[in-house]
């Protein structure tokens, strides 16, 4: 009797690289386009992604950093323009505040707007909801209400503010960040920007307008990463808050920073909006 044949063997398959627009997605136009970009074409891959997902722009409570260069095209090609509670007060306070469009929703436990800063909005047609809940913080709130009138959870969601003033809220930000991993969402403040890379590999690109300065934050858990396109790159090289951070590192790539990592892990670089010099 012969012996039977063994059965063939489930091959692995080969763990997809996720790519992020990162900072390409604070700009509409080009790296490379001329004449200061204001009459280029936009990225196509930006557009892309907008199109397909839609552009939802939050504004904390924290002066709002990259006005006009990056904040006032974002904020009048979003579908979704939400101020979350005390972020009306900064919008109002723009110098260029009566050009732009008024946000579609005002939302939190209102302990912070101004109040002729609300009526000002009500009267333009802006919704205003209040959720009195205290046990989750307004970006918390301000994202449930995105999922809620949009349906889903596919979003491009850029946030101004929350990555400077008081630590508890730069805490705050940061875990809301691990907390919606499978979301595309970048935070931005005046000197930095920040994504969540979630477990897996990673292709972030880079533009003009990031760097030099980066670092790599495993503030869930220990994560093992690997990188390529920076000054001090890891291999395999286990990571934690309470052991080695990759801090102020250097983006050494033109194109693309490549990340591995066996945890989430926070990328953020420094952000200019002019790009370098």
């Amino acid at each position: 009797m012969e012996s039977p044949l063994p059965l063939p063997q489930p091959q692995p398959q080969p763990q997809p690289v996720a790519t992020h627009l990162a900072s390409h997605l604070l700009c509409p136009c080009p790296p490379h386009s001329s004449g200061g970009g204001s009459h280029a074409e936009p990225d196509p891959r930006v557009a892309a992604c907008f199109e397909a997902n839609g552009l939802a722009v939050l504004v904390l409570n924290q002066p709002i950093p990259h006005s006009p260069t990056i904040f006032e095209p974002l904020w009048r090609r979003a579908q979704h323009r939400f101020c979350i509670d005390g972020g009306a007060n900064q919008l109002h306070a723009l110098p260029d505040s009566s050009l732009l469009p008024p946000p579609t929703a005002i939302i939190g436990d209102l302990d912070s707007i101004i109040p002729s800063v609300q009526s000002h909005y009500e009267q333009m047609g802006t919704l205003i909801q209040h959720y009195s809940d205290q046990d989750t913080t307004d970006l918390m709130k301000a994202l449930y209400y995105l999922d809620t009138v949009t349906g889903t959870r596919k979003s491009t969601v850029v946030v101004f503010g929350g990555l400077s003033g008081r630590l508890d809220h730069v805490l705050s930000t940061l875990k809301v960040l691990f907390r919606e991993k499978d979301r595309d969402m970048i935070v931005v403040s005046e000197e930095s920007l920040a994504i969540c890379l979630p477990e897996g590999k990673h292709r972030v690109l880079v533009s003009g307008m990031d760097g030099p300065a980066c670092g790599l934050l495993p503030l869930e858990a220990e994560a093992v990463l690997t990188t390529r396109g920076l000054k001090w790159d890891l291999q395999e090289q286990p990571s934690s808050f309470a052991g080695l951070l990759s801090t102020s590192n250097v983006i050494t790539a033109k194109d693309e920073i490549y990340v591995e990592t066996t945890q989430p892990v926070v990328w953020t670089c420094q952000l200019t909006s002019s790009g370098k010099q």
